[in-house]
């Protein structure tokens, strides 16, 4: 057994926050070995996703092919870890296989696996039990994976990537590119909607980016504010940077308490007005490093006091910064805290 090397299964594409776990691995001197799942499951046919739909998982020989493919590499390296980021296809075959060569076996998903229908599947709710550790950075998902029948459930914070979140120069052209009064990154959901179809018909600059917004009605005020792009590695840093406000919003489809964005968005120089949660309170000093609102109310309030006062804005961003770099908040420290939990439990 290779006890300084990792198998790496998950996406790589720019900005994965998987592709950033890889890399913290290495930065601390592991041997990583990566199976991506980029050729095997994204940018399917209308084929694919008609057969998706009916069978709840893609063609049977890509399927085969990729368990198939993790199984040669575990024989062949024999690593120390099997490391999977959000397996929705790595089937309870392989994890086995895995656990009888002795390697130890990890599962991390950025999302919630029982409330969030993007990021789940039946292969995955069989296999997940099967894992050594399981690692969410969702408070509430802890409960609902040992219910599940997992044994070892770790919870983790989210983090940002150095080599990719940190603010930027730009241009005069970049800023007015990149740049708003306020902006939000991230997938279209019903009350993000909502709050920024509230947010543009005020007659504020905003800027929407992510995926699905395409989804709106053909009605709704907020289309003209949204890019219909998604925005990725440095230029998500540039979005950040050069916006006055960056807006933190939940995911509604269950009870989160902080994202991703909590760390990107300060790391990138970002001014973070995110949705109040204990978690959010726990990380950051209220009006100093950040700041939050609890309802539309507060959410305009705190929005038309910022617009106005860019001196203040500017302190909160240098604290925000000086803040997530004091909490070390990155892949690699994660990496450390599941290793540690890893040695100690499993």
């Amino acid at each position: 057994m290779n006890q300084r090397t990792i198998l790496c299964v998950g996406a790589t594409f720019p900005g994965a926050n998987s592709q950033s776990f890889f890399d913290g691995f290495r930065a601390l001197g592991f041997q990583v070995i990566t199976i991506s799942t980029d050729y095997y499951f994204y940018n399917y046919t209308y084929a694919e996703r008609a057969y998706m739909r009916m069978m709840n998982k893609p063609y049977s020989w890509k399927y085969q092919q990729f368990n198939e493919r993790i199984m040669d590499a575990l024989k062949k390296v024999t690593p120390s870890i099997l490391f999977v980021a959000k397996g929705l296809w790595v089937n309870s075959e392989t994890i086995d296989y895995a656990k009888k060569l002795g390697v130890k076996t990890i599962h991390f998903h950025p999302d919630f696996l029982f409330d969030d229908h993007y990021h789940t599947s039946k292969v995955l709710n069989d296999a997940i039990t099967q894992y050594d550790l399981v690692v969410t950075p969702k408070t509430t998902e802890v409960i609902k994976y040992k219910k599940h029948g997992c044994a070892h459930v770790m919870q983790i914070q989210y983090a940002f990537d150095p080599l990719i979140h940190h603010p930027i120069k730009m241009s005069q052209v970049e800023r007015q590119h990149y740049g708003s009064l306020l902006t939000f990154v991230g997938r279209m959901e019903k009350k993000r909607s909502e709050w920024l179809e509230e947010i543009a018909k005020k007659g504020y600059d905003v800027k929407v980016w992510g995926t699905n917004w395409n989804r709106l009605p053909k009605d709704n005020f907020l289309r003209d504010f949204c890019t219909y792009e998604g925005v990725y590695m440095q230029n998500m840093a540039r979005v950040f940077g050069a916006s006055q406000i960056s807006l933190g919003f939940l995911t509604h489809l269950s009870d989160e308490q902080h994202t991703a964005r909590t760390f990107e968005i300060p790391a990138s120089g970002g001014f973070l007005l995110a949705e109040r949660t204990v978690e959010h309170k726990e990380l950051f000093i209220e009006g100093e490093e950040a700041d939050f609102f609890s309802d539309t109310e507060e959410l305009l309030a705190k929005i038309d006091f910022y617009s106005k006062r860019s001196d203040i804005v500017e302190i909160i961003r240098q604290k925000g910064y000086e803040k997530v770099q004091k909490l070390s908040a990155t892949y690699k420290q994660r990496a450390i805290e599941i290793l540690t939990f890893l040695d100690h439990y499993c």
